[in-house]
């Protein structure tokens, strides 16, 4: 019995350590599990904004349940349960969307896989599926952004991701967590430089790089093709930036800051519209313009899938965008062939004093004198009893002007709702109106009065920053004003909002707002001191990586190429650039590396040969075994020829190794290693 005794002890002893070491790994599962959860996370962090509340949800669920199965050490769900969330997942997808492919419903549905694929996590290949989903994710989040909060995020993502992936590779021993995080940061920076080569070499594509063409522009606010009573409503809430201008000289003082966009004409008792296009539309304007104001800017211009452009009143000429030159028509609309589906940058040029449209005729007048028939008939007696006494379109706009400015119309984004006579209900009842109100009225006013008139569109206003001197026009500066035509004074605009609110005008549309109704950008606009001084260096900095980074292009590709010399840039030159940078990085990263690694001390690789070459005479040295020793065991089972050269180059070993160091280094060196090779059999 007492025999039997050390061995249970034994057995007992190895089963602890089985059992401990198990604990371990099971442990470091848990914790490279954890954090892989954690970095997915991180990368679905911004998504919830743009996904169904059910789908943000049901992942949030799937990470919850993946999260338990590896606290608790149990196993994954079985794959045929698997397969059935599938399918219920694709079903979900597309009774929301009503198809599984374009760009909203395909990230949802990735994002849907992504929380299944980690129920199922088997393998450190599952692991690894995963880490490429994560990052495939992250890549679609530039469909929404592509400012520096994103690539900061994705940089962050990328380093988590890396630093998972190392998790799960590391076998034997596990580094600290300090130094696997330190080598993803190395890891990514080594990738630094290929990335800035695929950056300025890659070929550039037409439309937007991070878009798909059914939606790319399906979220993105903006001015439209027709204008009615609250369609503003949505833009002046809207901060994203619609174009920045940077101006050679002077910067046009706020009054003098309209950007012309689409003109109406035609109106239908709601809703106004570009009037019915005539060929006399597309004849170039005679603009007498002012030489003296003329002002030359660059446009940095959004994607907005639009063909208008945005100068600023009047054109002194048509723009170069890209290689198309633009067309500025007679209403002095500035539009494009195609739309503006990628960021754009052009120069141009306009007057801020000049006169147009002098010499029209009544055919040409005649669109902008149109009303329907049977609406308003409060404001066509109005009108008629302003035009009793007076005739000179001075006067009645004077008049009207007046109206609006002592009747206690109130400016505000968010007005009561209109019925059918919608120009009655506002000028006589409700009183309260944005932009969009008043200019509609007043064109309706003027052509009753017997006055051509029509509604521009456009944008009014900007903020300019000291920091860069650039002004940024926001989709919030959306603004609406009236054209009347006077003889001999051809057009002449007229701003019916600045006579209920002229701050607007001046100061921009949030001081024209109600307090709790300020849109304003970072921080507000009426932030003061270190605030805004703040906000116009992170709006300086954001417009630098618009300018250099974002609008990136084949302008810009053809033109870096040029200052190297090279006219013209093509798919040949372009894959010529990349194979000779990438070559030159690589040969940089492999010359590094062969610098850095360490060097094999010269006396111990000869005696290493030396070894190699006598062991084909006797067993082999032992790892623990001297020179002394084994030349003693050696020699004597040489043949006669090659003994006298062996206990020469053992002699000379142990005085290259053990004696000290004297002038004749180099010499004994040289004899040792020719010994050595003259046992070469």
């Amino acid at each position: 019995m007492s025999g039997s005794t050390p061995s249970v002890a034994i057995g007992s002893r190895a089963a602890h350590f089985r059992w401990i070491e198990r604990f371990a790994l099971r442990e470091r599962e848990v914790r490279d599990t954890l954090w892989l959860l954690l970095a997915i996370l991180w990368v679905l962090a911004p998504f919830p904004a743009v996904l169904p509340i059910w789908c943000s949800l049901t992942v949030a669920a799937l990470l919850i349940w993946r999260s338990i199965l590896t606290w608790g050490g149990r196993r994954p769900p079985a794959r045929a349960l698997l397969l059935g969330l599938m399918l219920l997942a694709g079903i979900a997808i597309y009774l929301q969307y009503r198809t599984l492919f374009g760009k909203d419903a395909g990230v949802a549905f990735v994002i849907l896989l992504l929380g299944l694929k980690l129920l199922e996590l088997r393998a450190r290949r599952d692991i690894l599926v995963v880490i490429f989903l994560c990052l495939f994710i992250m890549l679609t989040n530039l469909f929404e952004s592509q400012s520096i909060p994103t690539a900061i995020w994705l940089l962050i993502g990328v380093v988590m991701l890396v630093t998972a992936m190392l998790r799960v590779n590391f076998v034997g021993r596990e580094p600290s967590f300090q130094t696997k995080l330190r080598l993803a940061i190395q890891i990514s920076a080594w990738a630094l430089p290929l990335m800035v080569i695929m950056f300025l070499l890659f070929p550039r594509v037409e439309g937007p790089l991070w878009g798909m063409p059914a939606d790319a522009f399906a979220r993105r606010t903006g001015l439209s093709d027709s204008m009615s009573p609250g369609s503003f409503e949505h833009i002046v809430q809207s901060d994203e930036t619609a174009f920045a201008a940077q101006f050679a000289t002077r910067v046009p003082t706020p009054a003098q800051r309209y950007w012309r966009g689409p003109v109406f004409g035609f109106f239908d008792g709601r809703t106004w519209r570009a009037a019915p296009s005539s060929d006399f539309w597309e004849e170039a304007p005679e603009i007498e313009g002012d030489a003296s104001s003329l002002l030359a800017y660059t446009i940095t211009l959004e994607p907005n899938n639009r063909h208008e452009l945005y100068l600023l009143d009047a054109p002194a000429a048509a723009p170069l965008v890209g290689d198309t030159r633009a067309t500025v028509r007679s209403d002095l609309q500035v539009t494009t062939q195609g739309p503006m589906r990628e960021r754009v940058r052009f120069r141009a040029a306009s007057y801020t004093h000049y006169r147009y449209g002098v010499h029209a005729n009544a055919a040409q007048l005649r669109p902008w004198l149109e009303l329907p028939q049977g609406y308003d008939p409060r404001t066509l007696e109005f009108a008629r009893r302003l035009r009793a006494d007076a005739s000179d379109p001075h006067v009645l706009v004077a008049r009207v002007l007046s109206y609006f400015r002592t009747q206690n119309f109130y400016y505000t984004p968010d007005p009561p709702a209109l019925g059918r006579n919608s120009i009655d209900e506002f000028l006589f009842q409700t009183r309260r109106g944005f932009c969009e109100h008043y200019a509609g009225a007043f064109v309706f006013l003027m052509r009753a009065l017997a006055i051509p008139a029509r509604v521009v569109t456009g944008y009014q206003g900007g903020d300019f920053n000291p920091v860069n001197r650039y002004l940024t026009v926001r989709q919030r500066d959306a603004h609406a004003w009236a054209e009347v035509w006077i003889k001999d004074e051809g057009w002449v605009r007229v701003d019916p909002t600045a006579a209920v609110a002229p701050e607007r005008i001046e100061r921009g549309s949030d001081p024209a707002l109600a307090p709790d109704q300020d849109y304003g950008s970072f921080f507000g606009r009426s932030a003061s001191g270190w605030l805004t001084s703040l906000r116009q260096h992170f709006e300086a900095v954001g417009n630098a990586w618009n300018q250099w980074i974002i609008s990136y292009t084949g302008d810009e590709q053809s033109s870096l190429f040029a200052g190297f010399g090279i006219p013209s840039v093509n798919w040949q030159t372009l894959t010529v650039a990349l194979i000779t940078a990438f070559s030159a990085v690589l040969a940089a990263v492999a010359g590094k590396v062969l610098m850095n690694r360490p060097r094999r001390d010269p006396i111990e690789i000869g005696y290493s040969k030396l070894c190699a070459r006598l062991q084909k005479f006797g067993p082999a040295r032992e790892p623990s075994e001297g020179p002394d020793d084994y030349r003693v065991r050696i020699l004597p089972r040489l043949p006669e020829s090659y003994r006298t050269r062996a206990a020469r180059a053992f002699a000379l070993y142990e005085g290259l190794r053990y004696a000290p160091l004297t002038s004749l280094y180099s010499e004994t060196l040289k004899e040792f290693r020719a010994c050595v090779t003259a046992l070469r059999l």
